[in-house]
């Protein structure tokens, strides 16, 4: 039968729809975002107090960070988080919390111990396709969890998740995982919100008890935003961001994570200063099997060449050689194409793959500033909406493709042995596509990086710049925020590629929270009507812009805006 993509609205479970009569069997689930459903497993046990020790949870199965805070399973994760935002602090002394004081906004690692503060799950992800890293287990199955706070004077999510990455059930007796693949079917196919939550949670689910034992974590990992430059500090680039990637092992004897490598990415500076360390890993790279699995995306390098943590940054992506390990480790000329393969035509080519693998280059490529899922922000469903604060879609572009790709691989486990791994770069590059016309979203400011290793030296060089069309067209600025500039202009309900939303008035907007004064009061106040590019799903933002919700649209779309117009996708002005 001919499989057939498509996208169930945002917040549902998301999966791949064959063509067949209507008493199949439903779809393996692939990834669960709906709110109802998240919070009715939280409620029966899949709550991140459930793999921090004996914190006690709720009745919704939240527990506070002040509570986790007094557990060492938790400690061993916050302190190394809270050193590395200290060490940031001792080294730039423009960083500190806050706006009206900090040039370079920091993360206030108080929240990770605040009584105002929690992780909520906004996600549970099938990682069948996962089983080549997990040996002995079909794969893995991976909670996201998202800081988010209410207070008095407001309430918001925060720019950080936490993985929990679970290591699959052992493969049948034949040596297939079609048992697992089936464990992802619900009962009905149109299961969804609290019932497809209880069904995780069931006896028979994916996330029954025995699933979410502490010794199936292969690891935790965290990604947050450490520091933010607002634009007016680059306004070459729009601003700058950085985010710091971690991760945590779980260690039974001491109830304790201990930190862990991250998975394919190397240890940058000191490599550099090793040179028989960087040559032993370009030589094991180069060994035709390491080869073979570059190319299919199932690489495993050796834990001696890795890092403990890495930084990501934001805008611009693997323009940006922060984000590209390999191409700073290791010059085009000491690599040859492999012929015969599918992503390694070129050493640039194979590099580029590397890059792909790497914690950073995964995280910036087509990413929703730095991140590949946010949860659903949703009315009267999610614990922190707030109007002018809301995602309109959950996840980012690449994992929209992505899950084409792993619907793909589920189906294949119900009848195959080991279905191809392969999975395609995130961002290929050089790509033939046509220019983008200058119309609303489109970027007018065009511009070429000048890379460096150390991304506070990076600079953006203008290019001609780009006439937008439409006779009341305008260009918004890279210089206020809008990275690569933005063709806008008038609010036109003809217009079916555009929407109208609210664009900051930035310097006002700042001021305003600086002043400590409510975000919905700042919003009304100190914003303009414009026009912005319309955005769902199957039409999303370029690069560097996110979908946020607007007034007037249904769920799953929205309008372009810049990440950190977003209040919750920024560190400064939660403090």
């Amino acid at each position: 039968m001919p499989l057939l993509d498509h996208c169930l609205p945002a917040g549902l479970a998301l999966a791949l729809a064959l063509a067949a009569p209507a008493a199949r069997a439903a779809d393996p689930v692939l990834l669960v975002t709906s709110p109802a459903a998240l919070q009715a497993a939280e409620k029966s046990g899949a709550g991140f107090a459930h793999w921090i020790g004996d914190a006690p949870a709720s009745a919704d199965g939240i527990a506070n960070n002040q509570v986790l805070m007094r557990t060492p399973a938790w400690q061993s994760i916050a302190t190394p988080l809270g050193d590395s935002i200290a060490r940031i602090q001792r080294s730039d002394r423009q960083a500190g919390v806050g706006i009206s004081r900090y040039p370079h906004r920091l993360f206030d690692a108080r929240w990770l111990a605040s009584p105002d503060a929690f992780f909520e799950l906004v996600g549970v992800a099938n990682r069948m396709d996962r089983r080549p890293f997990q040996r002995g287990a079909c794969g893995e199955t991976r909670l996201v969890y998202r800081l988010a706070y209410r207070t008095a004077a407001m309430q918001s999510r925060l720019p950080m998740t936490v993985n929990v990455e679970l290591r699959g059930d052992a493969p049948d007796a034949d040596g297939s995982c079609a048992s697992t693949a089936r464990r992802w079917q619900p009962p009905q196919p149109s299961m969804q919100d609290e019932a497809l939550g209880r069904w995780l949670v069931s006896a028979d689910g994916p996330l029954a008890p025995q699933r979410l034992a502490p010794a199936r974590i292969a690891q935790i990992t965290t990604n947050l935003q450490s520091v933010r430059w607002p634009s007016a500090v680059r306004p070459d680039l729009g601003g700058h961001a950085e985010y710091m990637l971690r991760a945590f092992r779980w260690n039974a004897g001491t109830r304790r994570f201990d930190v862990a490598p991250l998975e394919n990415t190397p240890d940058v500076a000191r490599l550099k200063a090793n040179a028989p360390l960087r040559k032993e890993l370009r030589q094991w790279l180069q060994q035709p099997d390491n080869l073979r699995t570059l190319d299919e995306a199932t690489l495993q390098i050796p834990e001696k060449f890795l890092a403990t943590e890495a930084i990501s940054v934001a805008p611009r992506g693997l323009a940006r050689l922060a984000n590209r390990p390999f191409a700073q480790l290791f010059p085009p000329g000491e690599w040859q194409p492999v012929p015969g393969s599918r992503t390694l035509p070129s050493p640039q080519a194979l590099l580029r793959r590397l890059d792909d693998l790497s914690c950073m280059g995964c995280h910036q490529s087509r990413a929703v500033a730095g991140f590949h899922l946010l949860g659903v922000d949703r009315r009267g469903a999610s614990r922190t909406f707030t109007a002018g604060n809301a995602l309109a879609l959950p996840h980012s572009p690449h994992l929209q493709d992505e899950l084409a790709r792993r619907g793909r691989y589920v189906h294949a486990a119900l009848s195959a042995p080991q279905p191809d791994p392969f999975r395609p770069l995130a961002e290929p590059e050089g790509t033939d596509a046509a220019p983008e016309k200058a119309t609303v979203g489109a970027s007018c400011e065009p511009t070429r990086i000048t890379q460096s290793a150390n991304p506070w030296l990076d600079r953006a060089e203008k290019l001609p710049r780009v006439a937008c069309e439409g006779a009341h067209s305008v260009c918004e600025k890279t210089s206020v925020g809008f990275p690569g500039g933005m063709c806008s202009g008038p609010c036109d309900p003809l217009d079916r590629n555009g929407t109208c939303g609210g664009i900051a008035i930035l310097s006002d907007f700042n001021q305003c929270l600086a002043a400590n004064r409510p975000f919905g009061e700042c919003l009304g106040r100190h914003t303009r009507p414009g026009k912005l590019r319309s955005c769902s799903a199957q039409q999303p933002c370029r690069d560097d812009f996110i979908c946020a919700q607007a007034e007037g649209q249904p769920e799953g779309r929205g309008a372009c805006i810049p990440p950190y117009f977003l209040f919750q996708m920024r560190v400064d002005g939660h403090s």
